[in-house]
């Protein structure tokens, strides 16, 4: 029978300053289903001592799959840094007037919330009534949820799955659901168990021996707790609109008026919103038109993004659409901003001009979605309003000098995505007053009807190491609807590990290193997700191959470098939809192949020593991987995927065997195969070569073909 545990928190104010470990952010709210599973042990021990009852309640709670959480807006406070005394007085002697040497500091920055509003945790199941009855006597023995000055009281329930869909509809908050691999910290099996021996340990942590004549204290650091990482889905709600005139038609907006449109719109809005919600007039102008908000507010408040369209290089950049952005936090309800800006009406050249459109609500997003694409080449199509550097005080006005050198303004990109809140560092910057895309417009021609002058406005081109998820903006303007950033496609179904000069492995050690490298891809998708799965081992769960196909596992290569003389230069990770085209289903696994893949930071290969730190890149256009090219050079023997019978000619037998893999892989036949090299053993079986490829057309690689050829075997290299 399907029924839901449903666990209330309430706390005693309406502050939180806990931290958990698995968030993305060091302030995570709302408390991760680990921070409450560790609440609950707590609760349920006493002292040392946890009754067997609670002991099978807490190992059936770790075995269900992550709750659905839903939690009231927050507002982040002002980060404080205080110091503390840290708890190693042993370190000092024991002397406890030097307590002073061992301070450490400690970042509090609480989130405030409407301490009316509960959080709650909704766990679905099928069979475990009883311990689930018993986590909820638990429940109520809950005193505290994150740091210790985080009080609070906890109920549980049992219910049916219909009344807990609908106490998580009437709730205030947003309702956040699981969504696979992500970085929340959620129990699994082994969690407990976990727990129980970290507890022993820390009991323990300090004990003494005798060193020569003298006894030494010895410390010992206790296990960490064991978690699974997941992700919630917890985007910010997205309305979407177009503009329309009254023909029916689009009422296009030149990239010119960015400013000016959304100025109107907001003040739109937030007159409307006024008249009719006269409770919350002050948040409305704070979040909206941004009028005396403060540092505190930039999680909270809305973007009005309007839309260029952008696809062709002859498509013509005019804003035809607008969205709206509402952060989760946002105490204004999503449905009172949609209804606030359906209808408002779009101005023409100036804000006293006739109107010459609506704006009209809309279920089409696919314009929208591309400026929401991952990437790490990101390109501006409205200029970005570049923040003034610190210390460039004009001396007679008092205000911020404007970033006028190409070179300054390259400076304060830097400084304009942390503004945004984006914490990854950029690896390459350009900065420039024409646009990048083909019919744009130069960024001093936006000025006009914005507050900023023509000197802040550039066009930026930003690459970063790692993918980020869009849309971004950026800058002073960003706000509004300047400095939105275009996502280039680039590859990140490919990357590579460069080897260090000084890490000389041949290439015979291929299928070694390989090795050692697909069981540590393996153990970071276990510590990630609990399990491995097929992505990363090829099996199914209960240990059979897989059976899907196509090539549903990752491709592993050891790419040689001539001038190195032939030792291994890099290692490459390819995903399953990049080596077998026939694979693109999968692609839906793509944030967890690239999240896992880029935790690997060191590689232990057994005799061949230790590996790192390593640094991954993603492998892109132009690289001997990549190509495109005609001509393809094999770099390791192509493996045959059948047996060699006697009477079949070895060179003949590789050119037909290699010809249908290409097919199979979904790439074209190619036109000619030259066979180098062949050997075939004395009894046949499968032989392999060293092969050359030409197609009729170029073809985009990489190309990793044969039997082996998720272990390294049948790499090709563009000619």
């Amino acid at each position: 029978m399907a029924q839901s545990l449903l666990i209330t928190v309430r706390f005693h104010e309406g502050r939180y300053h806990g931290r958990d470990d698995g968030h993305i952010s060091s302030e995570a709210w709302p408390p991760s289903p680990a921070r409450l599973f560790q609440a609950l042990v707590a609760a349920a021990a006493g002292g040392s001592r946890l009754h067997p009852e609670a002991r099978q309640a807490l190992r059936w709670l770790e075995e269900l799959d992550p709750p659905r959480i839903a939690a009231p807006a927050v507002r982040r406070g002002r980060p404080v840094k205080r110091f503390v005394p840290n708890n190693d007085l042993d370190s000092v002697g024991g002397d406890p007037m030097r307590v002073g040497e061992i301070r450490v500091p400690k970042l509090w920055r609480p989130c405030f919330f409407d301490a009316d509003e509960p959080v709650i945790y909704v766990w679905n199941f099928r069979s475990g009534s009883e311990e689930a009855s018993q986590v909820c006597a638990i429940a109520e023995r809950l005193y505290q949820l994150g740091r210790g000055i985080d009080m609070a009281w906890a109920s549980g329930e049992i219910l049916e799955r219909e009344e807990a869909e609908a106490v998580l509809e009437s709730h205030s908050g947003r309702a956040r659901k699981p969504c696979g691999l992500g970085a929340v910290a959620v129990p699994r099996s082994g969690t407990l168990e976990s727990l129980i021996l970290r507890h022993e340990r820390k009991r323990r942590q300090f004990s003494t021996a005798s060193i020569g004549r003298k006894p030494h204290v010895l410390f010992s650091k206790a296990p960490k707790a064991i978690f699974a990482y997941a992700g919630y889905d917890t985007p910010p709600h997205r309305f979407y609109f177009d503009l329309r005139a009254d023909t029916g038609g689009f009422a296009p907006k030149a990239l010119t008026s960015t400013a000016l449109l959304v100025a109107v719109l907001r003040d739109a809005a937030v007159i409307r919103l006024q008249e009719h919600l006269t409770g919350n007039v002050t948040a409305i102008e704070r979040l909206i038109s941004g009028r005396g908000a403060g540092p505190a507010d930039l999680a909270q408040r809305i973007r009005i993004i309007p839309i260029p369209s952008i696809g062709a290089a002859q498509t013509d950049p005019s804003i035809r659409r607008v969205m709206v952005e509402v952060p989760v936090d946002c105490p204004i309800r999503p449905d009172d901003l949609k209804w606030a800006f359906a209808g408002l009406k779009v101005c023409g050249s100036s804000p006293a001009s006739p109107p010459i459109g609506l704006l009209v609500s809309t279920d089409d997003s696919s314009m929208a979605d591309r400026f929401c694409q991952s990437g790490t080449l990101f390109r501006t199509i409205t200029p970005a309003a570049l923040p003034a550097n610190p210390g460039r005080i004009h001396r007679d006005t008092g205000r911020d000098r404007a970033p006028h050198g190409r070179e300054q303004a390259a400076r304060s990109v830097t400084r304009a995505l942390r503004h945004a809140g984006i914490d990854s560092r950029p690896t390459e910057i350009s900065v420039q007053k024409e646009p990048y895309h083909r019919r744009g417009v130069m960024a001093n021609e936006c000025a006009p009807g914005s507050r900023f002058s023509k000197s802040v406005l550039w066009h930026v081109k930003i690459s970063f190491a790692e993918p980020l998820g869009g849309p971004l903006l950026i800058g002073d303007g960003r706000f509004c609807g300047l400095g939105l950033l275009e996502p280039i496609n680039s590859r990140t179904d490919v990357l590579a590990f460069d080897l260090s000069d000084n890490v000389c492995i041949s290439i015979s050690d291929r299928s070694e290193l390989l090795s050692h490298l697909r069981r540590a891809l393996m153990a970071l998708a276990r510590q990630n997700l609990g399990r491995v799965g097929s992505l990363f081992s090829g099996h199914e769960p209960d240990g059979r191959p897989d059976r899907s196909g196509h090539h549903a596992h990752i491709f592993l290569a050891a790419d040689p470098a001539l001038e190195r003389n032939g030792d291994i230069a890099r290692l490459i990770v390819a995903a399953p939809w990049a080596g077998d085209r026939q694979a693109d289903v999968l692609r839906k696994r793509g944030h967890q192949f690239d999240q896992v893949t880029r935790q690997l930071k060191e590689l232990t290969a057994g005799r061949l020593g230790r590996i790192g730190p390593l640094t991954v890149e993603q492998v892109v256009d132009g690289d001997p991987l990549i190509g495109p090219a005609l001509e393809w050079i094999g770099q390791t023997p192509y493996l045959a995927t059948r047996n060699h019978k006697k009477r079949d000619d070895p060179v003949e037998f590789i050119k037909s065997d290699l010809a249908t893999e290409c097919v199979r892989r979904g790439l074209p036949r190619p036109e000619e195969i030259e066979v180098l090299q062949v050997s075939v053993g004395p009894r046949g079986g499968r032989p392999s070569a060293s092969v050359k490829l030409r197609f009729t057309v170029a073809v985009q690689g990489p190309l990793m073909l044969g039997r082996d050829s998720h272990m390294g075997g049948g790499l090709f290299h563009a000619a």
